[in-house]
């Protein structure tokens, strides 16, 4: 019925299952509207159970000044062609508003929308003061894009880029920008990439240049104030590098995250070393890194010893390891930068 109705601008099917018939009969409505003197469609699709590929077919068949997108959860992901020509206006309709937080999680973006984004942000009238873009496909190549507007941006604070393919180039190009150049940024994340380890994925870095860059990043006061390294491969070798930059307690940094990562006994213990002469660390997660015994004491002895000297360590989290971690405690403070503070540091630390 409302096949060339010049009135319909919107059709949004929320919960609609996934009827067969439903896709092609969308696609026959906007291929019959293509090219005819129409205002600009807009299909919106939420909580339905639609193949994304069908979607998709319905995305190429739109007319350029029509979108399709579908938003399901926490995530809103606009699809194919028309996501590629539509993302650029989106973020510069959002820097136009005023508006202050973007969430790009689970949006789909690959590194050229990355770029785009890092362009935007670059601009004078941005006033951004923090992006998500985690569950993503982003790579270094955005990583390294998006440093390189941190240094003309003067708004942006926090910055998560958690769960998407960032080796190490991509690292060091976001630690180089930080160390070197006076940005704004305070809150960086970098849970759930292929940075560190055996887990690392980029065999143009060597493994010492990765680890250089990590030390500067801990040591030096840039002002970053959480870093998030939640499952990037972390093991004893990093631990040192860790141990050695809060040892010089010289840095900015007083929440990291390090759950998930492959620290054990050994790695836990040398940590703990550099944290029990740092007076400016008050937040770590250690869950899920396969610490016994040996680790978990040497951890609370670290935590007895800050308390006594007067620099007492607010929170330490170490559920999920092999040892009792009872008597370990706090809660995630500072969080903040919102988007519900971005998403309440990515469930607590990650």
């Amino acid at each position: 019925r409302e096949r060339s109705s010049p009135s319909l601008q919107k059709i949004v099917l929320s919960h609609a299952g996934a009827d067969d018939d439903l896709l092609p009969a969308m696609i026959s409505l906007v291929q019959n509207r293509t090219g005819q003197r129409f205002p600009p469609l807009a299909v919106l699709i939420y909580g339905s159970q639609i193949n994304k590929q069908a979607l998709c077919q319905v995305a190429s068949a739109m007319p350029d000044n029509s979108s399709v997108s579908f938003h399901h959860g926490l995530y809103s992901v606009k699809l194919g062609k028309v996501m590629r020509r539509t993302f650029a206006q989106r973020i510069s309709s959002q820097i136009e508003q005023g508006i202050e937080e973007v969430d790009l999680s689970g949006y789909g973006m690959e590194d050229e929308h990355a770029e785009e984004c890092a362009s935007l942000l670059e601009g004078d009238h941005c006033r951004i003061k923090a992006v998500t873009m985690f569950d993503n496909s982003l790579h270094s190549r955005a990583a390294t894009r998006l440093a390189r507007a941190l240094v003309s941006n003067s708004t942006l604070q926090a910055l998560s880029l958690a769960e998407n393919s960032i080796s190490a180039s991509g690292f060091i190009s976001m630690a180089t920008v930080l160390v070197q150049s006076n940005v704004s940024l305070q809150w960086l994340d970098f849970t759930d990439n292929p940075i560190f380890g055996s887990s690392a994925v980029d065999s143009t870095v060597d493994s010492t240049e990765v680890l250089g860059h990590l030390g500067l990043l801990v040591s030096r006061s840039c002002g970053l104030q959480f870093l998030g390294l939640a499952n990037t491969g972390l093991g004893e070798e990093e631990c040192s590098v860790l141990s050695e930059a809060f040892s010089a307690n010289t840095g900015s940094i007083t929440m990291i995250g390090l759950s998930r990562n492959a620290i054990g006994d050994r790695g836990a213990t040398i940590l703990s070393r550099g944290i029990e002469r740092n007076t400016i660390l008050h937040s770590l997660t250690l869950t899920e890194n396969g610490i016994g015994e040996e680790g978990t004491a040497a951890i609370a002895r670290c935590v007895k010893s800050r308390e006594q000297s007067g620099s007492p360590l607010r929170c330490v989290w170490m559920s999920g390891n092999k040892a009792d971690s009872s008597l370990f405690y706090g809660c995630m403070v500072d969080a903040g930068f919102s988007i519900a503070g971005i998403l309440l540091a990515m469930k607590m630390y990650c």
